[in-house]
């Protein structure tokens, strides 16, 4: 689905959505294949059961349309801001970033470890002045693109050796800034490159920088200035992991919705 108008009708949404939680049309208790479709629920002539697929995944309860759940995922997907959004599918600010805060809660925590060669950096996310800012370290493979993010307490070299030790292979090349805290990261079994910002030195962590700047750019325009519950930062990061590390479940709302709304998945 490349924009709205490609969005099928609530009725073939609910067939897309059976289909994509289930893998087939047919009935997940006697394997009927000619099930009805109701608008709240479904139908099975055979075993004369009616079932709703929306009770086996993070939308029980809901009564969102199948067609504004396809709305929903797909905007989200595609990184549309929240005012946007509200205007689209009709609905508050609030329930958007509730729905926003259980995407992302379905998404897999990173058990990435990255090799080869890596930069790492730290940046801080919220607002300063109004003292409320964590910092986020980060670290990116420039080949494979994979990434992984954490909230950390402290820019200082413990919490560094932490990081690497838990997200890096022993033996990779580590590239980053001149932070001092970074001087001890050969100490670890690593091989570290470095570049001085200062003398406007950044190839060696041009890909970390931009990862900052992209991620940035995109929570400015879904929720305007960086305006985000910083209690949903964990989660957010969780996102852009995923969005890196597994960027086929934002192909579609499809895959998204095979992946990870199925409750059974969710963690």
């Amino acid at each position: 689905m490349k924009s709205l108008a490609d969005l099928p009708n609530e009725y073939h949404c609910h067939r897309n959505f059976y289909r994509s939680i289930w893998g087939e049309i047919s009935c997940y208790r006697c394997g009927f294949k000619d099930i009805k479709f109701r608008k709240n629920y479904e139908y099975c002539p055979h075993c004369k059961k009616k079932m709703s697929v929306k009770s086996e995944t993070i939308f029980k309860g809901s009564n969102l349309s199948y067609r504004k759940i396809y709305m929903l995922i797909w905007a989200w997907q595609n990184k549309f801001g929240i005012g946007e959004i509200s205007k689209m599918i009709e609905l508050s600010y609030p329930t958007i970033e509730r729905w926003f805060r259980r995407f992302r809660a379905s998404l897999e925590r990173s058990k990435t470890v990255l090799e080869d060669i890596v930069e790492i950096d730290g940046s801080f996310f919220g607002r300063l002045k109004y003292g409320s800012q964590k910092l986020v370290a980060g670290a990116i493979n420039p080949g494979s693109k994979q990434i992984v993010l954490e909230m950390v307490g402290a820019r200082d070299s413990e919490a560094v050796e932490d990081f690497v030790n838990t997200y890096i292979k022993r033996g990779s090349l580590i590239r980053t800034d001149g932070l001092a805290s970074y001087n001890t990261v050969s100490l670890y079994g690593y091989d570290h490159e470095r570049c001085d910002h200062d003398r406007y030195i950044f190839g060696p962590t041009n890909h970390i920088e931009n990862l900052w700047s992209v991620i940035k750019r995109a929570l400015r325009h879904i929720y305007r200035d960086l305006t985000f519950k910083l209690s949903d930062l964990n989660l957010i990061l969780r996102e852009w992991e995923n969005r890196y590390n597994n960027p086929e479940i934002f192909y579609t709302v499809d895959n998204y919705l095979k992946f990870r709304a199925c409750s059974k998945l969710v963690k």
